[in-house]
């Protein structure tokens, strides 16, 4: 950007008192529409400048929450004790958001894990939302063979705070500059995610999709074709059930996890710049 965009920013508290960082980004003049942003495994809402910068001359306000155990909100790192606590927290974010824009459209966008919790806080606030937007969402994957989900959950019950694996920061993007940057930030979790974050991800692999028949919502659904971190069959199998009548996939040839931050972003970036004018009226 030329110019630094007006920012805010503020702190609430979530599901066990858990201390949730949020921040926004807003345009030069009267906001026409507003984004929430839903942040990926071991990352923070401060990694999405390429869309920022992107939807605030469209007239976008841009916010974003740092998950629990995530950038600069408090609790264990890279943990979660239970799926509802995401859920309440961002309900908590959305309706401080929403205060601060009355009337304006409200607009969700989840990227890897977020997208998965983008979905499920979605399917359960239909209602308060205008559309959705899904980037790489985590839904499947070839990381836990299905024989071996059984011994993940009840590993995940008798030491949910084990840290036995997690993701190759250098598959985000072909962009060295983004994987040295992601590397180098102090906000950024470097370690494994918890058994019990990772397993109650896994758990929804199978429920949300299915769950997805019922969405009405306008949903744009984009993955690169050649993402290593979240398997391109969840998008598959999310976009042969959905129920939207008004759905919109993009598939990205070649790119990697972080479609905003490949060296082809423009792509991406444009299509989500003009799903949301259209659907914003």
């Amino acid at each position: 950007m030329t110019e630094q965009p007006t920012r805010v920013e503020g702190w609430l508290v979530g599901a066990r008192g858990v201390d949730l960082y949020w921040q926004g980004w807003l345009p030069d003049g009267p906001a026409s529409g507003v984004l929430l942003l839903c942040h990926g495994l071991g990352e923070h809402s401060g990694r999405y400048g390429n869309v920022v910068e992107a939807l605030l001359p469209d007239g976008w306000a841009v916010y974003g929450l740092d998950h629990r155990g995530h950038g600069r909100s408090s609790g264990r790192r890279a943990h979660l004790d239970d799926y509802r606590d995401w859920l309440v927290d961002y309900d908590s974010f959305r309706r401080e958001v929403a205060a601060r824009h009355p009337g304006l459209p409200l607009f969700l966008l989840g990227h890897s894990m977020g997208g998965q919790i983008a979905l499920a806080y979605a399917l359960d606030h239909q209602n308060v939302l205008s559309g959705l937007v899904l980037s790489a969402p985590a839904l499947a994957s070839d990381a836990v063979p299905k024989p071996l989900l059984p011994l993940l959950r009840v590993l995940a019950k008798v030491a949910p705070t084990l840290r036995p694996a997690g993701i190759d920061a250098a598959k985000v993007s072909k962009d060295a500059a983004v994987v040295a940057a992601y590397q180098a930030d102090p906000l950024v979790h470097h370690g494994n995610p918890t058994l019990g974050l990772s397993s109650r991800l896994v758990a929804q692999f199978d429920v949300l999709p299915e769950r997805a028949r019922g969405l009405r919502l306008p949903l744009l659904l984009q993955h690169g074709t050649a993402d290593v971190l979240t398997d391109p069959a969840g998008s598959r199998a999310l976009a042969a059930v959905c129920g939207s009548p008004d759905l919109t996939v993009r598939w990205y040839e070649g790119l990697w996890h972080e479609i905003y931050n490949e060296p082809e972003r423009e792509g991406p970036l444009t299509d989500l710049r003009e799903w949301l004018a259209a659907h914003r009226a």
